[in-house]
């Protein structure tokens, strides 16, 4: 008779099973460690090709960035010259004695002060502004005061604002202004230190009164 010993049997055929999901969990967990090692090495390559992207476009911002202030810098001249060219296209458009002035104005600028403004006033719009001519009285009561006929919008005025490197030309184109026979009153309203360049500047505001036309006999 064979005799057959099961126990050996079943323990042979639960070590095999052992043996089995042993060899399935080494095989899972390379293959996890793979996937993981992989992950790594694709997010590695994308954050080193992101800095090198990153390292490229601060390189063209820092060498695009002198071109872009230059750029700025024309903008804010072109601005500038705009409203010079507006006031002297408004100056224009009124009399005769206006258009005058804008000859007589080159040569009455002296070195060291640039203009960057030139505007047409009225005697409305320099009430309003409080501009400090003798013959305004700006105590007279509402009741008193003229109205705004044909008398009050003759006078003329210009606004002159500009620059000056210091007190003395500033000084001297005032003296230019009151020097131009058809111009009867000039005051400085306003003078205050700036910088330009990094360089000290005077800023000014001028307002200049032109003689009343006499009236015909």
């Amino acid at each position: 008779m064979i005799t057959i010993n099961l126990y050996d049997y079943k323990t042979i055929i639960r070590d095999v099973g052992i043996q089995r999901r042993l060899w399935w969990v080494v095989v899972g967990s390379a293959l996890t460690f793979a996937l993981c090692a992989m992950i790594w090495v694709i997010q590695y390559w994308s954050i080193s090709n992101t800095q090198t992207e990153l390292a490229e476009v601060q390189s063209k911002v820092a060498a695009a960035t002198p071109d872009y202030n230059a750029v700025q810098k024309l903008k804010k001249e072109q601005t500038h010259y705009m409203k010079i060219i507006t006031g002297i296209d408004k100056l224009r458009s009124g009399q005769s004695r206006t258009t005058e002035f804008l000859e007589d104005i080159g040569g009455a600028v002296p070195e060291g002060v640039w203009l960057t403004s030139i505007k047409q006033m009225t005697m409305p719009q320099i009430k309003d502004a409080k501009i400090p001519f003798l013959f305004i009285d700006y105590e007279a009561k509402k009741s008193k005061k003229k109205k705004k006929g044909a008398e009050e919008l003759s006078d003329k005025f210009v606004e002159l604002m500009g620059v000056g490197k210091g007190d003395q030309s500033i000084v001297q184109f005032l003296e230019q202004l009151r020097s131009i026979p058809y111009i009867d009153a000039v005051v400085l309203s306003n003078s205050k230190r700036s910088w330009m360049e990094n360089q000290p500047v005077q800023k000014f505001s001028i307002y200049c009164h032109f003689l009343k036309p006499k009236p015909a006999a």
